[in-house]
């Protein structure tokens, strides 16, 4: 039977924690000696027993309240009468054993406290009315981003600088989801003033750390505005989508597929294929998981339409199938479209290159063929980038000048433009030539020298023959390339310059990668907008313009009146081969020209090893007295003119005649 009564708190101070520790510690001594549990309440509170410390703190007993012991058992009666009294004692410690037990009590439950806020996920601080922290659990470090030892005895605007405890412990007002920021997280924080006896002593702040919250917020933000753009694609694009559940319902139509089909969103969504066409492929790939390509079907209205359907796949089971189909009738409307206006785009691709204009620039590159007029093409767009150029060709096809024009096409023109053979300076003196050197640096460095590379600030420096560079200097040169900066040799101060590269070789440097001898990281950094310049022998068409050029520039220069070639001559030209390019035909022009005395170079005044024991056999052959048949005279040009020029194209150049008769007449005699 359970028996209660009331006791009032007569001591001046209440319940606080000490007293609290002194009320458990007496109710272990009374179930030593009466084998009762007891049990407390108040007011307001429900009834539990008398084992703890904090429960007895958090009730908050003042003086002057009632509170309300009971017990079971035998003894129970006297169990409460004893606690009854001891409540409305004064509390008296009497021994140094009780005092001890008491203070052992307090100190268990101190520690109690203790873990209780060292295993909190949120952080916590507290301080006093002087703003000074006095609690600063672990996650309370770990968010702020310090240890919780540094911070104790702290002011807390020296430890939070944007906190707001001291704002509350002036005030006394608490502050409930605040947003703050602690350290480089975002925190949402409680702010609670700590109030003793009507006056504020204190505050406390509880804080969780929400950046992944922040995080996965912007994710689905991010996830949900794909999924519009996603939706907006699917409802935009001109083939039919139609998505099937896996037991077959449609489940989504987009409007293409509703205008191929020609029904009403309403008509389509909600229907079952099973019913509307249980034999049809999307019930086959419902059924058996596999994809169906190419699938022609012919709709109620006559309309054809190919279909892919493919099954989707959630963990390994099928969920369903989408459908994308075409309507034949409008690829075919679009097939022919499409070859009417290839065949207009053909022509205007041929009249543009008959019509392309370049950049002033590189009017001192000859050449009106089509492969040159694409290339200048190419190098005007590249001139108007700041990119790295890397200049493609054989020896004498003209780098240096398309390199040149590319400098003063672009918008660096006013800048200087200068010019480094990589392959004429030996592998000690590059670096020096290229990045300067101070005094002293080694031994004949007797003053500071500027490198190529300041020189060329603000402008353009070609590096021509960038192949021949070694290994050591390529590493050098990527980094003036990649971070526009260098050290000069024997010099501790770093550069930094704003210069575009221009680089050129006739080796082959994919081969050079391959074999380790030039570093594939440089190759790539240069090779980001790649000219290659067609040697001589590829642009035939491009000769007499050449020749016309060079006889008009070196008579000036000779002092001669030159007035041109004969044709003899110019196709003997255009029949060469030239492994020296546009250089070598320009040494025999000034060659010719500063040895003949005639108006005209002719035959004769070419060097023999390019007119070829072939021709003097043809004018000897032609002096002699020996009459021979018609054929055999055409036969025998014929034949040599293909000899010397390899192809029907050049041939029917050099003979003046059609392409079509020079192949006709090969074919007769049977040359080819």
């Amino acid at each position: 039977m359970l028996f209660e009564k009331q006791a009032t708190i007569r001591h001046e101070s209440g319940v606080h924690a000490r007293v609290a520790a002194m009320i458990v510690q007496k109710s272990m001594d009374i179930y030593q000696k009466y084998r009762c549990r007891m049990q407390l309440r108040t007011k307001n509170s429900g009834r539990f027993e008398i084992q703890g410390l904090m429960p007895i703190v958090a009730l908050k007993i003042a003086q002057g309240e009632n509170v309300w012991v009971s017990a079971e058992g035998g003894k129970a009666e006297q169990a409460v009468e004893a606690m009854v009294v001891f409540l409305e004692g004064d509390f008296t410690v009497h021994t140094p054993n009780e005092m001890r037990e008491v203070d052992q009590l307090l100190h268990e439950n101190a520690f109690t406290a203790e873990q209780i806020f060292s295993s909190m996920a949120n952080g916590l601080i507290v301080t006093n009315q002087h703003d000074i922290i006095t609690v600063c659990n672990p996650a309370a470090a770990r968010i702020i981003g310090i240890h919780e030892s540094t911070a104790i005895g702290k002011n807390v605007e020296d430890v939070v600088p944007n906190t707001r405890l001291n704002v509350v412990n002036k005030t006394g007002k608490g502050e409930i989801a605040s947003r703050q920021m602690m350290g480089q997280a975002l925190t949402v924080t409680n702010r609670t003033p700590i109030i003793i006896d009507g006056e504020v002593r204190g505050a406390i702040a509880v804080f969780e750390d929400i950046s992944a919250l922040e995080k996965i917020k912007w994710e689905f933000y991010e996830v949900k505005e794909l999924q519009e753009r996603l939706q907006l694609i699917l409802e935009s694009v001109q083939d039919g989508i139609c998505v099937v559940s896996k037991t077959g319902e449609v489940i989504y139509v987009n409007p293409s597929y509703l205008r191929i089909v020609k029904r009403q969103r309403e008509q389509v969504l909600g229907t079952n294929v099973y019913e509307v066409a249980s034999q049809g492929t999307r019930c086959t790939v419902l059924k058996t998981g596999k994809p169906a390509f190419n699938s022609f079907s012919k709709k109620r209205d006559g309309t054809m339409v190919v279909a892919n359907v493919n099954p989707i796949m959630v963990d390994g089971e099928i969920s369903g199938v989408v459908s994308v189909i075409k309507n034949i009738t409008e690829v075919q409307n679009l097939l022919e479209k499409l070859s009417t206006m290839s065949a207009k785009a053909e022509y205007f691709e041929q009249e543009l290159l008959r019509t392309k204009k370049t950049n002033k620039a590189f009017e001192h590159y000859i050449g009106s063929s089509g492969r040159i007029l694409d290339l200048l093409a190419m190098a005007t767009k590249a001139a108007k980038s700041t990119a790295t150029v890397l200049i493609r060709g054989e020896s004498g096809t003209g780098k240096e000048l398309v390199a040149e024009g590319i400098h003063y096409a672009s918008s660096r023109s006013k800048g200087p433009f200068i010019r480094v053979n990589c392959g004429a300076i030996p592998s000690a003196l590059l670096e020096s030539e290229l990045f300067g050197h101070e005094k002293g640096a080694f031994t004949g460095a007797l003053k500071r020298k500027l490198g190529k590379f300041e020189l060329a600030n603000n402008g353009t420096i070609f590096l021509d023959e960038i192949g021949e560079m070694d290994k050591n200097m390529q590493v050098k040169l990527l980094r003036a390339l990649q971070q526009k900066e260098f050290d000069r040799v024997g010099g501790e101060t770093t550069i930094k310059v704003d210069v575009r590269i221009i680089a050129a070789t006739n080796r082959p440097l994919e081969e050079m990668v391959r074999q380790e001898t030039f570093r594939d990281d440089l190759y790539y950094r240069l090779n980001v907008i790649p000219l290659c310049l067609p040697p001589l022998r590829e642009r035939v068409e491009d000769i007499p313009l050449l020749t016309e050029h060079f006889i008009k520039k070196l008579s000036e220069q000779a002092g001669k009146k030159i007035k041109g070639i004969t044709s003899e001559a110019l196709g003997v030209l255009m029949a060469y081969k030239w492994p020296g390019n546009v250089r070598e035909l320009e040494n025999i022009i000034e060659r010719v020209i500063t040895l003949m005395d005639a108006d005209y170079i002719s035959i004769e005044q070419l060097p023999s090893y390019i007119t070829g024991e072939i021709v003097m056999k043809e004018v000897k052959s032609f002096e002699c007295g020996a009459v021979l048949p018609w054929e055999e005279y055409e036969k025998q040009i014929i034949s040599n003119a293909l000899k010397r020029c390899g192809s029907f194209n050049a041939a029917s150049k050099m003979l003046k005649l059609t392409h079509k008769t020079v192949a006709t007449k090969a074919k007769k005699y049977g040359l080819v």
